[in-house]
C-alpha cells in the first residue's frame, strides 16, 4: 500500500503535460491491484477448516446442523470412496434444526494426498457447474423437534468429478463461500491397483500386547512406476479417524509389478479398545446402557449408565461398529425424517480430575475435538459429564484423553490398549508420475484386525 501511495502521489503531483499520462496512470493502477491481491492472499487462505499447515479439515462449523453423514449409497457405514467411473454415487445427508431455512450451496476442492488443496482449477477436475444448490429437503414428520432433512447425491446431473484423488466438499449458506457451515472429505479412486493387506499382532515384542501391525502389498500390473520412492504415497487410517493415520510410508521392498510394505514399527497402531455403546431407538423403555429416560418438553433425555476407566490388563470382546452410528427409531418408516432428536447425558466416573482434557470421540461428535465434545469435570460428583443432542439411533463412542501441553491423544489412559481389539483400517495408494500436477488415487483397501 505504501508503494502504491508513493507512486500515485508522485504521478499526481506532476504537471498535466508531463510524461505521467493516462497510460502510465493505468499502469500504476494495475500495479496497485496486483500488489493488493498479493497482500490479501494469506488472509483469504486462513479458512476456518484449514490448519496451520494448509491441510483442509472435515468440520461442522454450524451446530444447528446435525447428523452430517457422507457414504456410499445403500451403505451408511461405508467410507466415502467412489470409483471414477461406473460406481454407485455417494450420498450426503444432514438435518437443519434452525428456523432460518437458508439456501445451502456446495463446491468441491481437489486436494493432494496430504489434504492440502492441489494446484488444479475446477475446470480441470470437474464437469458441470462448480457451484450448485442442495435442493432436496424434506421436513420432519411427527417429531417433537422440527427440522429439515437434506439429501444430495454425488456425482449428479449438475456436477461430476473427472479426476481421481482427494476431495473436500464445502457446504455454505446463501451463496456466500465464506460462510461455510460444514466440510466433508471424500475420495475418488481409479481402482487400478490391487492391495493385499493384513492387520495382525506386531512382530516386535514391545508392541505385542497393545498394538496392531498393518502390512500390505500393492500390485500395480499395467501401471508404470519408475521411482516408487518419489512417485507414490500411501496412507493408512484407523476406524475412519483422520487424526489416527500413518502416511508417507515408502515401500520396504520393490519387485516387478509390486510394492511391499512389510515394516515392524513404522506401520504399528495402538489397538485401543472396543467402542462403548448405547441405544436411543426406544423413547419409552430404557435399553442397552440407558439408565433412565425423562421427557422435558420438547426433548427426551436419556441418562446413560455411568462409565468407568477400563482395566489396562483385561480385554473383553464386544461387537461394535468402530465408532460409527446408525439412525433408527422404533416404529419408524423413514428415520431420516421421523426419528426425533434427544439428549444423551454422559458420565465418566473418575475420583480425581486428570491433568488434561477428556473428549467424547466418535462419529457422534464428527470426530471433532472442541468445546462440543470436551467433557467438564464435576468435583462434587467426582465425574466428567457432558450432554449431546443426537438423533435417535444406535451409537458407538469412546473417551480420549489429551494431556496438558500435549498434541498427542492418549488412547490408553481411559480405554486401554489391546492387540485383540477389532479395528478397521483404510489403506489409500496415491501415484504422481513425473510432470503431473496432482496425486492420482489408484486404489484403496479396507482390512480388519482379528
Amino acid at each position: 500500500m505504501k508503494i502504491f501511495k508513493g507512486m500515485l502521489f508522485a504521478c499526481m503531483s506532476l504537471p498535466v503535460n508531463s510524461d505521467c499520462d493516462i497510460m502510465k496512470l493505468a499502469s500504476v493502477l494495475i500495479t496497485y491491484i496486483i500488489l493488493m491481491q498479493v497482500s490479501f492472499v494469506p488472509v483469504l487462505c486462513q479458512k476456518p477448516y484449514s490448519d496451520d499447515h494448509g491441510e483442509v479439515r472435515e468440520m461442522v462449523l454450524d451446530h444447528s446442523l446435525k447428523t452430517v453423514q457422507l457414504f456410499r449409497e445403500g451403505w451408511p457405514m461405508s467410507y466415502p470412496v467412489v470409483k471414477l467411473t461406473g460406481d454407485v454415487p455417494l450420498v450426503l445427508v444432514f438435518d437443519d434444526l434452525s428456523k432460518d431455512q437458508p439456501t445451502f450451496m456446495y463446491r468441491m476442492i481437489h486436494c493432494n494426498a496430504d489434504w492440502t488443496p492441489s494446484d488444479l482449477t475446477e475446470l480441470e477436475y470437474l464437469e458441470g457447474y462448480p457451484e450448485n444448490e442442495i435442493r432436496n429437503s424434506t421436513p420432519s414428520f411427527s417429531t417433537y423437534t422440527t427440522y429439515l432433512h437434506y439429501r444430495l447425491q454425488i456425482p449428479n446431473e449438475d456436477i461430476r468429478m473427472t479426476l481421481s484423488g482427494n476431495y473436500l466438499l464445502l457446504v455454505y449458506r446463501d451463496g456466500n463461500p465464506d460462510d461455510v457451515v460444514f466440510t466433508k472429505r471424500f475420495m475418488v479412486t481409479e481402482s487400478r491397483v490391487n492391495i493385499e493387506a493384513s492387520a495382525h499382532i506386531p512382530d516386535l515384542s514391545q508392541y505385542k500386547g497393545c498394538c496392531q501391525e498393518v502390512d500390505f502389498t500393492v500390485k500395480h500390473s499395467g501401471i508404470t512406476i519408475d521411482d516408487p520412492f518419489s512417485e507414490t504415497r500411501t496412507v493408512i487410517y484407523q476406524n475412519g479417524l483422520w487424526d489416527m493415520g500413518i502416511d508417507a510410508l515408502q515401500p520396504y521392498m520393490v519387485n516387478p509389478g509390486e510394492l511391499i510394505y512389510d515394516y515392524q514399527e513404522e506401520n504399528v497402531f495402538p489397538g485401543g479398545n472396543e467402542f462403548r455403546f448405547f441405544d436411543t431407538k426406544n423413547t419409552r423403555t430404557p435399553t442397552y446402557y440407558v439408565q433412565r429416560i425423562d421427557f422435558i418438553d420438547p426433548y427426551f433425555h436419556f441418562e446413560l449408565k455411568p462409565d468407568h476407566s477400563k482395566s489396562p490388563n483385561n480385554y473383553f470382546s464386544q461387537e461394535d461398529i468402530n465408532g460409527r452410528y446408525a439412525v433408527e427409531a422404533e416404529g419408524s418408516h423413514d428415520p431420516g425424517v421421523d426419528a426425533d432428536y434427544v439428549f444423551a447425558h454422559f458420565r465418566l466416573d473418575i475420583p480425581l480430575e486428570l491433568e488434561g482434557s477428556v473428549y467424547i470421540a466418535g462419529a457422534l461428535t464428527n470426530w471433532q475435538f472442541d468445546d462440543l465434545s470436551r467433557m467438564e469435570y464435576n468435583q462434587e460428583e467426582q465425574a466428567y459429564m457432558k450432554s449431546l443432542l443426537l438423533k435417535q439411533g444406535v451409537y458407538n463412542y469412546r473417551y480420549l484423553f489429551l494431556p496438558a501441553f500435549n498434541e498427542q491423544f492418549d488412547v490408553a489412559e481411559i480405554e486401554g490398549n489391546h492387540y485383540e481389539t477389532g479395528n478397521e483400517y483404510l489403506i489409500l495408494f496415491y501415484h504422481r508420475p513425473p510432470g503431473t500436477r496432482y496425486d492420482r488415487l489408484l486404489g484403496h483397501q479396507v482390512v480388519h484386525s482379528n
